[in-house]
């Protein structure tokens, strides 16, 4: 059995993707999160996701919820840059109730003033546990440096002031923009019949129209630094580079460098920054892809009297990858990513937000077999070329959350690559 997907007149896309199972997860995908908002919307698209759970033409905000959870089902929502997500799980025998669920409060909420005054005071009060986070608060620094002014650097949460001014007015034209079938996928992995799937979402979704103008997002990446005081016992620093789109051939060796850099307790900035030298409880690399730019770098936290040992230490780890990757850390990072996608393939949940999110990015579906081929095309070639590719020119971004924080803008990064 593989997925199918096909389009409504309208232009939304229906994807059902049949499962031995005794249950259906079911989510509707939306092509725009915070970094298709401008200045003024900051966090409108968080805020909208919150919103369309206070009540819709039909029903109640307690109704919404009840109805899923009385027949031992559960719903959800997320926000992020690029992407809004509705989804639930059910019994197979209760998949109509969850399409008529979500496609209500998609194409039906009220967005009542009464809740909207409420839903500000509960979104700042995140905003302000997201502060008190170091760890989340250095990573929101670090994009907001190396993307400065643009929508892709801005907090998915907003700002206080931008979520305080938001009336009901903003929502429905942010809604009407970006929540166009166009711009929607809808997923179906489970216990599932396509034709009948089909019809069912073609019914629910009948004459949904929006004023719909596509966005093609671009950015600039800048280098720069970013400290933050405060009276911490550890330092939080992320230090990165600019890296690929989501859609770059070399996409795959690009994951299997973070990987190799620092993915898991055997890489090399586990093994030389912790235990060999001991100067950190937890660091970590990532590799992160968006349709129209991405970013390579690490995460750590340390004493403040470490820090810079730990950042020239882990910069060196990541200059020595363009000529010292072994057959055996190639062979390794090709297996984590192999079968991070496999056991992923063994859940409904996490293959229907693979099915949208691939539709969203190629257009089109990728089978098992052309993943696992793509997978298994890494090789040291291929990781030699990415590095290369990642370090030429690059321009560092450090941010740092600790006591005197300012004194590591005096280090001078840009020395420690070799291009």
């Amino acid at each position: 059995m593989k997925a199918t997907f096909q389009k409504l007149d309208n232009g939304l896309t229906v994807i059902s993707d049949p499962m031995e199972v005794g249950s259906v997860s079911i989510g509707v995908w939306i092509n725009a999160g915070s970094s298709k908002e401008n200045k003024n919307q900051c966090g409108i698209a968080h805020m909208l996701e919150h919103m369309a759970f206070k009540g819709t033409e039909n029903r109640s905000s307690e109704t919404i919820v009840r109805e899923i959870e009385d027949v031992g089902g559960d719903i959800n929502a997320y926000t992020s840059k690029e992407v809004t997500a509705y989804y639930l799980k059910v019994l197979y025998e209760h998949k109509e109730l969850g399409i008529d669920i979500l496609s209500d409060i998609v194409k039906n909420s009220i967005f009542p003033k009464h809740e909207i005054e409420r839903e500000k005071s509960v979104i700042i009060s995140e905003i302000g546990q997201s502060f008190d986070s170091p760890d989340d608060r250095v990573f929101e620094n670090f994009t907001s440096t190396a993307f400065r002014g643009q929508s892709i650097g801005r907090p998915i949460l907003g700002t206080k002031k931008t979520i305080s001014a938001f009336e009901r007015k903003d929502l429905k034209s942010f809604c009407m923009s970006h929540y166009a079938p166009e711009n929607i996928v809808v997923v179906c992995s489970g216990r599932v019949e396509h034709q009948k799937f089909f019809e069912n979402v073609k019914e629910r979704f009948a004459g949904f129209k929006h004023n719909y103008k596509p966005i093609k997002l671009k950015s600039e990446w800048f280098s720069g630094f970013c400290g933050e005081d405060r009276d911490l016992k550890q330092t939080q620093l992320v230090f990165g580079i600019e890296g690929f789109k989501n859609i770059d051939n070399d996409r795959y060796s690009f994951q299997a460098l973070s990987i190799i850099l620092g993915g898991g307790m055997s890489s090399r900035l586990f093994q030389e920054i912790r235990e060999k030298r001991g100067i950190c409880y937890s660091i970590f690399s990532f590799a992160q892809m968006q349709s129209s730019t991405g970013y390579f770098g690490f995460y750590a936290g340390t004493y403040p009297e470490n820090v810079q040992e730990l950042l020239e230490t882990s910069i060196n780890e990541l200059n020595k990858l363009k000529n010292t990757i072994t057959e055996a850390e190639v062979l390794k990072a090709k297996a984590q990513i192999r079968s991070s996608f496999m056991m992923g393939q063994e859940n409904n949940s996490s293959r229907s937000e693979y099915l949208a999110k691939t539709m969203i990015i190629f257009g089109h579906l990728k089978t098992t077999k052309e993943v696992l081929m793509e997978i298994e095309n890494i090789s040291k070639n291929s990781l030699k070329n990415t590095i290369e590719r990642l370090l030429f020119c690059a321009k560092p971004v450090l941010s740092v959350i600790g006591k005197n924080s300012s004194y590591y803008k005096m280090l001078d990064i840009n020395s420690l690559f070799k291009y």
